[in-house]
């Protein structure tokens, strides 16, 4: 069967955060439930993950899969970001330059490969605050009662879905760690407050960047 054709519209799209869950070893006998993990291991023999998978990939578990002994899976816990209004990614590598004194023309090599990204949003009291405390402390107090969250420098993970379930098709999603390199916020007369969050891809020692295609079974 030919592989669906989708020409993909802003509306296709919308932004989780995902937090790590305590890590799962399968004992073949204890099934998954419907979600999204990290591949933490892939028994040697007799695994029962989904063929090609490796350690880092991302895929989506359901009760159909009963990890055996050695299959170890780390499941995701997604947050719908609803204070976001675009997200890009751009994938660079650095040119390197192998031309020697025998060649005709300049060749190049690809170097390493470096992703860098932007979500913007509206601020929204209550959700933009995951970003805002990559930077500054936030102080929240009620009457006497103060509660303080410090600085999080930890990296976020992100799932920037380019096609979502509801808009039909073939889901794809684009998981990732990622570390905030510049935050801003502002207020304009007659105009939303807007926010800008650059971003820079970071390792993770669970996650690989990766998309996922989940195509729909015939």
């Amino acid at each position: 069967m030919a592989e669906e054709t989708k020409r993909l519209v802003g509306k296709d799209g919308e932004v989780y955060a995902a937090t790590k869950g305590e890590l799962i070893e399968g004992n073949g006998s204890t099934a998954l439930t419907d979600g999204y993990y990290i591949v933490a291991a892939v028994a040697s023999t007799s695994s029962a993950l989904p063929t090609g998978l490796q350690a880092g990939y991302v895929f989506k578990g359901s009760a159909e899969i009963t990890p055996a002994e050695g299959d170890n899976v780390i499941p995701l816990t997604l947050t719908r970001k609803c204070d976001i209004t675009s997200f890009s990614v751009e994938y660079s590598a650095d040119e390197i330059d192998v031309t020697t004194l025998c060649d005709t023309q300049r060749s190049y090599r690809a170097g390493f490969t470096d992703a860098t990204g932007t979500l913007e949003g509206v601020t929204t009291i209550g959700l933009s605050e995951y970003l805002m405390e990559k930077f500054i402390p936030i102080i929240e107090q009620t009457g006497e009662t103060v509660e303080v969250t410090e600085i999080n420098g930890d990296a976020l993970i992100v799932r920037l879905v380019l096609n979502k379930q509801s808009a039909g098709g073939t889901v794809m999603s684009y998981f990732a760690p990622i570390a905030l390199t510049s935050y801003n916020i502002g207020a304009s007369v007659d105009d939303a407050q807007t926010y800008t969050a650059n971003f820079r891809n970071t390792p993770d020692d669970d996650l690989k960047p990766c998309i996922l295609k989940e195509i729909a079974e015939a």
